[in-house]
């Protein structure tokens, strides 16, 4: 057969290690002086609470106990075991050296030893096993002492590989046999680590022929070492267990008796530790030693002292193993030896137990019938009824259970990992599936399950997840009912008549409840039954029992017990009680009742019963005028119940607030008294909180059920009415009625409940004067366009309106009344102005009323033909020249309009804009139907432009659209008369013209627009914002074309708010989606196509006049926009600063375009559903909008396309985040006919052909980038048709490269070809060999071009879409040369994986690659640092398979270049380990070239430098490192055998240096992370041996200070302290030689003394230092070493140390290594690869 992968390697003399050392008698153990406790320096973890008093170990484990004088007395001071030990190794060495027989027994087992490198199959094991054999039985005597001991152990352990046959175990098996017979037990006791490192792990794989033979040896020279057996307890079980996997198995029992017999010599408490510890920290063993225990621990260990701790976190540990089979074991040991009520458990730490409850509790999620089972049994106990169970669980784990639950809930909110976060919640469910468990969990639970989920909703910045809500759901489900229905009995069966009772007891009671109805705890179904109990309690409490309380609670006694406890108390008071029942208790219920009341008023919608009961019991303390009722902010109460009469829908409850607020008006406890009939405060007009807004909501609330549909009610409304009137002033409800018909807006309601209120009063009651003002207000109410309110208005009319001029003379003369003084169109004196606004509406009323009848009457009636001899007086005075009745009215309409308050009249503003108001729509039927004179026109048009702009700025909405709608009628009504009627066509004359205009017309059209703009604009004007367009859209053919600056300001306005009401909209709908409440929306559908149909208009008129004429644009835009006072360009898009010089360009059309794509990208359907039919208001609104919009898009493209798809490129450069590009593209594939149309109107632009000539012609570069990202999105049809236009484009821009304009053209260019290739790609098209041809030519050119001229193209400059909004020389500032390479470097890094799709041709492909290597990579691979953006373009280059011999060469140089390994960055770092992966990948022999570079011959050249020599060997080894590193786990698997024989090469080399040893080590690390533990089994030998005989050879001659071989000392621990922290299955049976692995790490016995090789260093280290110099100020010796604490991650300790400077530097590591290990077992923390990974990585590239 072959040879296996063993590894051939010899040591010399000098590195035997102690192989050289005779047999020496083994020190016996100290004695420890017990008066001195000692204690070593521990770790503050779990540990310290584990360590017995007086038991634990010195800081220097030997070093510090005081030693018994050797037996000749003769010496004096202190020698540790191990310094004598070493001593006594010194003697004997002596001796041997000077036996000639035993030098020449040394060199024959040298000779044989030697005959191991020429084995070449198994058969040669055999020979080279008899050959040592023979060789070791030569002496006679034989020597107690093997020469070359530590190879000859290595080369045994080599002979036990699992691939070598059985004869070739039984012949090294036989060697053992012969060495321990030879050494003895002293011999053995000696080198026990030696010798045991290859028995140990083999027992697992050995056959059934030769385990026998391993048993037999453990037996016969293992088991009488007895004691001191004890350091390797752990290892030699875990060696023996794979024998107990099956209880059936042929070695079983003497295995177990192997086990028992160990077990008595070392102690069965000891045994019993170290079972359990294998159990926590050894998964593959676990099954095996539970098998032990089911057979040795069948009850609680009696002597466990501080072994609680680890016996519960071993089973613990095999509760969460992951074999079922090793779970079930697990619960049976449980039930054993754990039980709640034994002292085993009951003594334990607590936080062990919770360990062990969780461990077990997580079973039950499971959902295994046989582990819940178990778990039930565990917490039950083993009673048979149900009742003894419920008491056991009750008295042992009830407690601990539920604490360990409630905590974990309380950690939710800190937890990272939401499922493991609910996983507490899941448990408890579970566990009420069980009720014996559930019943008494729930109880102590629920509650706090509950609030644990409600403070991680408080504390959660997310939306609850829904599996947090569900968890919350079904705990709140599993709360049982019973004691809330308990209390709610308990509270209503309390009938009492007592006195006593009934003052005493009966208001303790009524404030406990009232304390627990305002807490708001109770659900609604239990509130309601307390809200009545609390009702009956009152009425059992006598109104004197009030009256004797305080006016205000006391707070005398808030820091004494509750009066309720004093009460009770045995000890307590009478009179105290008294004094506090009257002073504290009733004030109480008095306040509380009415904090109830309002909080109820606050939820009267959610909780109306809750809110009639609560004024039910306000109401009775009103009745009992209860002192207390003085100190109550009934102000504030009454504000409440006026908020909440404006929105109850219950009769009852208006009933019921509207008689407790009339109580609370009659009861005179109440101070201040509430007065709420006065008619004075009705006429008042407050903010604040004030009477008559109570009177107001309670009439109202009462006329809302006299409505025909509430006939049920009408009486009892009619009644609180009267009775209400019976507390009132004289004509109080009248005026109530009054108001109600007079309110905004008008409502049939108001009508018909003054109808029925009149029908069911007698006429006794009301006297008929009393509905003067109420019919008055029904004739006011003509004006409404309701045509019901009309209806009923005309009803009244005809029932008292007999002729019109009775009703009109008077309001006349009193509008004509000398009381009315003005003085400069300004109200002189104060006048009632509420009369003249009633007496203008009449009038307007009666106008409207009478049709053309009565505005005939009045122009046709002269003044002085009137009846009433005042009004002929007074219009005479007023109108000398007036005649008509029409005509006075006229002049008297203006002046009202014209006049203003004077500053001392500023509160009756608006009563004065009441009566314009009313003057308005006077006017606006005189002037649609009478004959007004020019001049008079001339001046309404004038005074109302002033009006509006002023209503505009005052928010006078009613004004603005009567003033609007006259305004029209006047301007249309003067039209005829004005000599301009042919300006409705525009051209240049009419420019000519509108220059020609009197300036007073002039100064009208600019001050029209002015007002335009400003209205629209704002929003606070936006309620008649509909009113604004009609006007505008009826009155821009009189404006349209004076003048395009005025226009082009309007086309800005109206895009501007189209922008701003679309996007409102959306914003509103957006958060109604997510909003319980009702959200408000101000605009519809409809008023955003006004402003479209306004949009429309104005871009009509201004795209022909920009046609017609050019050459004014800017000749007359900027002056008039001075003069306009208006920037046009406020809210104007700026487009990119490269734009062409066309002086045609509409500036205006981007502000236009930019709104009308804000509005197409919001209403962009969201599924085709909602496209052919919509079925919400929001799709309905949103289809509407839509629709409009691309009309008007559609109708402007029409007319100017290649200027709206400028605007669109414009608007897309903005990047503007109201309009996403997919809005942008659809929107232009809407209105061009196909995608080549577009693409030739952008290339049009791009070319600027009309100005190709022009040397310094440079098109905007957003064009095509604009294109770039149109052509990614076309589907592969549609991009075919593009194909040959933008492939003829890119021709010509490469053969017109002479210019500066092509040259910046190239990469953009690269961009669209790249884009369109790619998806012209995915179609049949490059079948065709031409097309395909002329692709990979024109696309192969283009990409050299942009590859060789990268950095002209960037001096030239690069346009970024994310700098639209800077002017050019902030771009030239900000695009770098240096970011525009990283533009080309990025856009090249992703085309290259597509380069073999772009050009087909493998070699173009590779043409394009060396292109791109040859310019940009390797310049940039010679530079001391690499940039990341080339590292990621170099990647993808390699990762192309034809382009390999581009890029091989290059890594290659930089690979094995010395600097490679400088500091890098954690990204170039990845990069390179991608690149070095795909370097190996490409080329399977360059990994066995750099394992041949480690081990090549040295130079023959006399005159070379060793140290360059170690340095490149130290150099190649590491590159190895990298290699491994940056490959995948168990990647180079196949080359590990190679891999092996390199590293035993150079470690058994004595040519190379301690800095190459050190190397090999720091590569053995990279294969713990990058290879499975099972594939390392072969290493193990050359591991255990290189290790001992560095650490043997540091305890015998430490390192000097600043010495090499402190570096190589370093690299091995640093590799040890990663084997402890990985703790691998292979390396625990070893890691006893180490460190001490068993429970004497933390509590070793009196008589230990510690043998392990870190140990054993650190007393020698302590022993050093004694006697070292000190060094004062030098900072050498300290050392850094990373802490480890209970919950991180286990890392090594040594991660980021680089250097030594001194060996005592690692003494901290030495001592603390075995504390460490176990406490990183003990704590079962995973392992931190990520930190590990990182640091290797670091300490690679810090060379």
């Amino acid at each position: 057969m072959s040879n296996p992968p063993e590894l051939h390697d010899t040591l010399t003399t000098s590195d035997a290690g102690p192989s050289s050392l005779p047999s020496s008698p083994r020190p016996q153990s100290p004695n420890v002086d017990l008066t001195k406790p000692l204690r070593r320096q521990r770790s503050q973890t779990r540990f310290t609470k584990l360590i017995a008093p007086g038991r634990s170990r010195s800081s220097s484990n030997a070093s510090l106990i005081s030693i018994n004088q050797e037996d000749t007395g003769g010496s004096s001071g202190r020698i540790t075991p191990e310094l004598r030990r070493r001593a006594g190794k010194a003697a004997a060495s002596s001796l041997l050296a000077s036996d000639a027989k035993y030098k020449k027994y040394a060199l024959a087992v040298d000779k044989s030893l030697q005959a191991f490198e020429s084995i070449n199959e198994w058969a040669d094991f055999i020979s080279f096993l008899s050959r040592l054999l023979k060789t070791l039985q030569t002496p006679s005597p034989s020597y107690p002492e093997v020469p070359r001991k530590l190879i000859v152990s290595k080369r045994l352990a080599q002979c036990l590989n699992p691939a070598l046959p059985a004869g070739v175990h039984q012949r090294a098996l036989d060697v053992y046999a012969y060495i321990f017979s030879t050494i003895g037990t002293e011999g053995l006791k000696r080198d026990l680590l030696i010798w045991s490192s290859g028995l140990f792990p083999f027992f697992q794989h050995a056959t059934t022929s030769v385990r026998p033979t391993l048993i037999n040896i453990y037996e016969t020279y293992y088991l009488p070492l007895g004691a001191d057996i004890r350091p390797a307890t752990k290892a030699l079980v875990l060696a023996l267990l794979p024998g107990m996997e099956e209880e059936t198995g042929d070695f079983f029992e003497r295995i177990l008796s192997l086990l028992d017999k160990v077990s008595e010599a070392i102690t069965p408490s000891f045994f019993l530790k170290n079972i359990f510890l294998i159990l926590l920290s050894s998964p593959q063993s676990r099954l095996s030693a539970l098998n032990f225990l089911s057979r040795r621990l069948l009850s609680p260990p009696e002597d466990t002292g501080q072994d609680v701790g680890l016996i519960i976190r071993g089973v613990s540990a095999v509760l969460t193993d992951e074999n079922i089979l090793v779970r079930r074991h697990g619960f049976d040991l449980l039930l054993r030896v754990l039980k709640l009520d034994e002292s085993l458990f009951k003594e334990a730490d607590r936080k062990d137990q919770e360990i062990l409850i969780r461990a077990a509790c997580g079973v039950v999620l499971q959902r295994e019938l046989s582990l819940s089972r178990r778990v039930y049994t565990w917490f039950l106990g083993a009673g048979e009824s149900p009742s003894d169970q419920i008491r056991y669980f009750n008295e042992n784990g009830l407690e601990i259970l539920a604490s360990t639950l409630q905590n974990d809930m309380e950690s939710l909110s800190s937890r990272t990992d939401l499922a493991e976060g609910q996983k507490p919640f899941k448990i408890f469910l579970s566990l009420l599936d069980k009720w014996e468990v559930g019943s008494a969990l729930s109880e102590r639970l629920a509650i706090p399950a509950l609030q644990a989920i409600k403070n991680y909703s408080t504390t959660s910045k997310d939306v609850l997840p829904e599996e947090v809500i569900a968890t919350g759901l079904a705990v709140y489900e599993a709360i049982e009912p019973m004691a809330i229905e308990m209390v709610q009995w308990l509270l209503t069966s309390i009938p009492q008549h007592d006195e006593e009772v009934n003052s005493i007891h009966v208001p303790i009671l009524l404030a406990t409840m009232l304390r627990v109805i305002s807490s708001g705890t109770l659900t609604v179904n239990l509130s309601i039954r307390t809200y009545r109990l609390a009702t009956s309690l009152l009425s059992l409490i006598d109104p004197t029992t009030f009256a004797k309380a305080r006016f205000a609670m006391s707070e005398a006694y808030s820091d004494q017990k509750g009066i309720a406890e004093m009460l009770y108390d045995t000890n307590g008071e009478p009179r105290v009680v008294h004094e506090r029942l009257n002073s504290e208790l009733l004030p109480r219920i008095v306040t509380t009742s009415f904090e109830i009341s309002e909080a109820a008023l606050s939820r009267s919608q959610e909780e109306p019963e809750n809110l009639s009961n609560a004024m039910s019991i306000v109401s009775m303390l009103i009745e009992k005028e209860a002192p207390t009722l003085a100190a109550i902010d009934v102000s504030t109460w009454l504000a409440k119940i006026v908020e909440t009469l404006s929105h109850v829908s219950s009769f009852v409850i208006v009933e019921v607030l509207v008689t407790v607020a009339l109580k609370a008006s009659r009861c005179s406890a109440i101070n201040p008294p509430v007065y709420i009939t006065s008619d004075k405060t009705m006429s008042a007009i407050l903010d604040a909180v004030s009477p008559i807004i109570l009177l107001s909501a309670l009439t109202f609330q009462l006329f809302r059920y006299l409505r025909p549909d509430a006939a049920p009610y009408h009486i009892r409304a009619v009644e609180l009415l009267w009775e209400y009137n019976q507390l009132a002033e004289v004509y109080t409800l009248e005026n109530v009625i009054a108001r109600r018909l007079a309110s905004i807006p008008f409502s049939s309601a108001a009508f018909d409940a003054f109808g029925i209120f009149w029908r069911l009063t007698d006429d006794s009651m009301l006297p008929g004067e009393i509905f003067n003002l109420p019919i008055s207000l029904v004739l006011d109410a003509l004006k409404s366009s309701d045509p019901d309110i009309q209806r009923q208005a005309e009803t009244w009319m005809r029932l008292n309106l007999r002729s019109y001029f009775r009703v009109l003379d008077p309001i006349i003369g009193g509008l004509l009344d000398p009381a009315i003084r003005y003085q400069d169109d300004t109200y002189a004196t104060p006048v009632d102005f509420s009369l003249i606004k009633y007496q203008l509406e009449t009038v307007s009323v009666l106008f409207k009323f009478g049709g053309q009848g009565l505005s005939k009457a009045c122009l046709s009636t002269e003044i002085k033909h009137s009846v009433h001899p005042t009004l002929i007086k007074r219009a005479e005075t007023a109108f000398p020249s007036a005649v008509s009745y029409l005509e006075v009215m006229m002049l008297l309409l203006t002046r009202f309009i014209r006049a203003e308050g004077s500053p001392s009249m500023r509160k009756a503003a608006p009563l004065i804009v009441r009566v314009q108001s009313a003057a308005l729509d006077l006017l606006q039927t005189i002037v649609s139907r009478g004959d007004v004179y020019h001049q008079q026109l001339n001046d309404l048009k004038t005074a109302l432009v002033v009006k509006l702009s002023a209503a505009v700025r005052h928010r006078q909405l009613t004004l603005q659209s009567k003033m609007l709608h006259l305004l029209h009628s006047a301007i249309t009504a003067s039209t005829p008369h004005q000599p301009l009627n042919h300006r409705r066509t525009p051209s240049l004359n009419n420019e000519k013209a509108a220059l020609a205009l009197p300036p007073s017309e002039m100064d009208f059209e600019i001050n029209l627009v002015k007002m335009i703009v400003e209205a629209v604009s704002s929003s606070e004007n936006f309620p008649v914002l509909q009113h604004w367009i009609d006007f505008v859209l009826m009155t821009i053919p009189q404006i349209s074309s004076s003048r395009s600056g005025l226009l082009q300001a309007l086309s800005e306005c109206f895009a501007q708010q189209l922008r701003y009401l679309t996007i409102h909209i959306d914003s509103v709908y957006a958060r109604s989606t997510v909003s319980m409440g009702d959200e408000r929306l101000r605009v519809t559908d409809a008023e955003v196509i006004m402003i479209l149909n306004a949009l429309e208009r104005v871009l009509t008129v201004l795209s022909f006049g920009h046609e017609t004429k050019p050459e004014m644009e800017g000749k007359h835009g900027e002056n008039e926009k001075g003069l306009l006072g208006l920037m046009s360009g406020v809210f104007t898009v700026e487009p990119p600063p490269n734009l062409s010089s066309r002086t045609e360009y509409p500036r205006y059309l981007d502000d236009a375009i930019h709104a009308l794509l804000v509005s197409w990208a919001i209403t962009i359907p969201q599924s085709k559903t909602q496209i052919q039919s919509p079925t919400s208001s929001r799709d309905h609104t949103y289809e509407n909008i839509r629709s409009r919009v691309r009309k008007v898009l559609e109708k402007t493209f029409k007319t100017q396309p290649l200027e709206v798809i400028t605007s669109c490129v414009h608007v897309w450069a903005t990047n503007s985040n109201e309009i996403n590009d997919s809005a942008i593209f659809d929107c232009v594939d809407t209105l061009t006919p196909s995608a080549q149309r577009l693409v030739e109107l952008v290339c049009e632009s791009v070319s600027g052909k009309s100005a190709r000539n022009s040397s310094d012609f440079r098109a905007n570069p957003a064009y095509l980038a604009f294109l770039e990202a149109y052509i990614f999105r076309l589907e592969a049809p549609i991009a075919v048709q593009v194909w040959t236009t933008l492939f003829g484009f890119a021709k010509d821009v490469i053969g017109s490269l002479g210019s500066t304009s092509a040259r910046s053209q190239l990469f953009p260019i690269l961009k669209c070809l790249t884009a369109l290739s790619l998806t012209v790609s995915r179609t049949s098209a490059l079948e065709d060999r031409r097309l395909r041809r002329d692709l990979q030519d024109t696309y192969a050119k283009l990409l050299d071009l942009v590859v060789t001229n990268a950095t002209r193209i960037t001096e030239v400059g690069i346009w970024s879409r994310a700098l639209h909004n800077m002017n050019e020389e902030d771009q030239e500032q900000t695009i770098t040369i240096e970011e525009g390479l990283d533009q080309i470097y990025n856009f090249l890094t992703a085309l290259t994986p597509n380069l073999r799709v772009l050009l087909t041709d493998a070699d173009k492909v590779n043409a394009a690659c060396s292109g791109i290597m040859l310019t940009i990579v390797t310049p940039a691979l010679k530079k001391q640092k690499v940039e990341p953006n080339i590292l990621r373009l170099l990647l993808e280059i390699s990762r192309i398979p034809s382009a390999t011999k581009t890029w091989r060469i290059q890594i290659g140089e930089v690979f094995n270049d010395p600097r490679f390994f400088k500091l890098k960055s954690s990204e170039e770092v990845r990069y390179w380990k991608a690149l070095i992966c795909s370097l190996m990948d490409s080329d399977k022999e360059r990994f066995g070239d750099v394992l041949g570079k480690i081990v090549s011959a040295s130079s023959a050249n006399i005159f070379s430098n060793r140290d360059q020599e170690m340095l490149v060997k130290a150099l190649n080894l590491r590159r190895l490192s990298f290699i491994l590193l940056a490959a995948d786990m168990n990647q180079h698997l196949v080359q590990l055998p190679a891999i092996q024989e390199r590293l035993v090469e150079m470690l058994r080399s004595s040519q190379v240096s301690p800095r190459v040893h050190s190397e090999v080590y720091l590569c053995l690390r990279v294969l713990l992370c990058r290879i499975s533990p099972q594939h390392l089994a072969n290493f193990w030998p050359v591991i255990l041996a290189e290790l001992l005989r560095i650490f043997e050879l540091t305890m015998d001659d430490p390192p000097e200070d600043g010495s090499e071989s402190l570096q190589l000392v370093l690299a091995a621990c640093k590799f040890l302290d990663l084997l402890l922290v990985i703790q691998s299955e292979d390396f625990q049976v070893h890691q006893w030689m180490f460190v001490t692995d068993t429970t004497d790490a933390v509590y070793p016995s009196e008589e230990h003394s510690p043998e392990a090789i870190m140990d054993s260093l650190s007393n020698i280290l302590n022993e050093g230092q004694r006697e070292r110099p000190v060094t004062i100020g030098t900072d050498d010796e300290l050392l850094i070493i990373s802490d480890q604490t209970e919950t991180e991650l286990r890392k090594p300790r040594l991660l980021r140390i680089k250097s030594l400077t001194s060996i005592y530097q690692l003494q901290p590591f030495f001592s603390r290594a075995s504390i460490d290990t176990f406490e990183g077992v003990f704590e079962g923390n995973a392992v931190d690869w990520e930190a590990i990974e990182s640091g290797l990585s670091e300490e690679i590239f810090d060379m």
